[in-house]
């Protein structure tokens, strides 16, 4: 698919700095972008949504038909999608009777389950997802993740190993047990585990209110996110990423390819990755999240970059994206 010269517009979540990681190779494309982010998530937001719903839904729709006086005011020739929470099918019925001819792509880095987006697939040209199981249920195309450069870089790099093990990633579902059931193991075998698990303070209040974080819990908690460079750093100072993904979906998250895509050897819950090509026992251990049993001579195995992961590259995915 042609993308020099194109006008795009790109709604997708704020998420990190993946967005603008598509945005600036759009642009390098010579694609003129116009960006949306997919949805409200502002915590004035989440607030309202909880005390005065209606409102929030006002706000909400506001929002929706500011992306479709912008298509109403523009031609596009492109509107590439990521999740695409804001988009019902009756917004995306308006963008096609408004621009006939553009281009519908969508891309779901999460599973159906997580974020119901069936009733939307009609209105795409293509559909691709990260989740294997979606694929075959909806007949779309199965396109796992990525990992960019700046992490390729990391294999190279010769920053002493300060860490046994490290995880970044934000609260849900079970992943503080899970965490506390790590950095217990660690401690009992001398092994260093640096985590971040990054929590909302408005969640943090509402989640110790009805009690389901303890004040025992905080000492595992952040409630402020890092800067990329940070995990990137990190990343280099360690051997091994651990990867707990929502216990609902099955698809191999970013996290997966950055660390892989790194060199470094991966932990991870999702039983799943036993079906991709590139899955070698030698880097990469699957655990049960519910029952924590690790062999620690893993850690004593030299990381190695296996060439296969070499196709998840960032590049190879936005070009079968946009091919």
């Amino acid at each position: 698919m042609r993308i020099k010269d194109n006008n795009i517009l790109f709604i997708a979540p704020k998420f990190y700095n993946y967005h603008n990681d598509i945005i600036s190779h759009l642009q390098q494309k010579d694609a003129k972008v116009a960006f949306f982010t997919e949805d409200i998530y502002t915590p004035l937001y989440r607030f309202l949504n909880r005390i005065i719903p209606s409102f929030a839904l006002l706000l909400k729709n506001n929002y929706l038909n500011r992306i479709l006086d912008n298509i109403g005011t523009n031609t596009y020739d492109i509107i590439f999608v990521i999740r695409g929470g804001i988009l019902s099918p009756e917004a995306l019925n308006t963008i096609k009777l408004k621009l006939p001819q553009v281009k519908l792509i969508m891309y779901q880095w999460d599973s159906n389950a997580q974020s119901n987006y069936s009733d939307k697939i009609k209105y795409f040209d293509s559909v691709q997802t990260f989740d294997k199981k979606d694929a075959l249920k909806y007949n779309l195309e199965y396109l796992p993740l990525y990992y960019t450069k700046q992490y390729e870089d990391i294999f190279n790099s010769d920053k002493i190993k300060e860490y046994d093990l490290v995880f970044y990633g934000s609260y849900h579902s079970d992943r503080l047990e899970i965490i506390k059931n790590f950095d217990k193991l660690f401690i009992d075998y001398n092994l260093k585990f640096k985590y971040h698990l990054y929590i909302t303070k408005m969640s943090l209040f509402r989640l110790m209110v009805s009690g389901k974080i303890r004040i025992n819990d905080l000492k595992y908690l952040k409630t402020y996110a890092v800067d990329n460079n940070i995990i990137l750093d990190d990343y280099r100072k360690t051997t091994t990423v651990l990867d707990i993904e929502l216990n609902i979906q099955s698809g191999l998250t970013m996290r997966t390819f950055e660390a892989l895509g790194s060199g470094l050897n991966l932990i991870t819950t999702n039983k799943s990755i036993k079906d991709e090509i590139f899955y070698n026992d030698e880097n990469i251990m699957i655990i049960d999240r519910n029952k924590l049993n690790i062999n620690l001579s893993f850690f004593k195995i030299n990381n190695q970059k296996h060439v296969c992961i070499t196709n998840y590259s960032f590049e190879n995915w936005i070009s079968k994206v946009f091919k």
